[in-house]
């Protein structure tokens, strides 16, 4: 626990390199003050770009409305590593994190960083955090429209995981990735 919160506590922020869009995006630890905008990406990427994967009853059981900031302040701060790409006034643009047991809980990305490099560089900190950490396997339950980002990360899949939510069928894809 003392490694994740040195990790995850720098007050820095770290120019990450995306070498397939050849940029370098600025990525920072979560602060608090963070969690309206990470909130308001999250419904936002579920509304305004995975919406092409899923039906409206899908999209409206998985983001129903504007998130709980509280909330997710509350799971920004459990003991995960929470990281935040931003543009350059330090405002979040998309936001990632890292339970201590290898599962990569959210990677989202507001739509327009859709394409900018800023979730790819989001995600490659997580595994250079999850190689500190000297974790050995990465988990993600990816949803449809991030499974091919995965699978370009080097993800595998292991199973399609069919669940109800709300009373509707919603699945996802467990997948994993060794880390050297």
């Amino acid at each position: 626990m003392a490694e994740i919160d040195r990790l995850a506590g720098v007050s820095h922020k770290w120019l990450f390199m995306d070498n397939r869009f050849n940029t370098a995006v600025p990525i920072r630890p979560y602060r608090r003050e963070d969690a309206v905008a990470l909130a308001t990406i999250f419904y936002r990427a579920v509304r305004e770009v995975a919406y092409r994967f899923y039906s409206q009853a899908q999209i409206e059981t998985w983001a129903p409305g504007l998130g709980d900031s509280k909330a997710c302040d509350r799971c920004a701060t459990d003991g995960r590593i929470t990281i935040v790409a931003v543009d350059d006034a330090d405002r979040p643009i998309a936001f990632g994190d890292l339970e201590t047991n290898g599962h990569v809980d959210h990677l989202f990305s507001s739509p327009e960083a859709v394409g900018t490099g800023a979730a790819s560089s989001n995600y490659n900190r997580l595994e250079s955090h999850a190689r500190e950490l000297k974790l050995t396997r990465l988990n993600v339950a990816a949803r449809e429209c991030a499974l091919p980002f995965f699978e370009g990360k080097g993800f595998r899949t292991v199973r399609r995981n069919d669940f109800a939510k709300s009373g509707l069928r919603i699945y996802s894809y467990t997948v994993e990735k060794a880390v050297d």
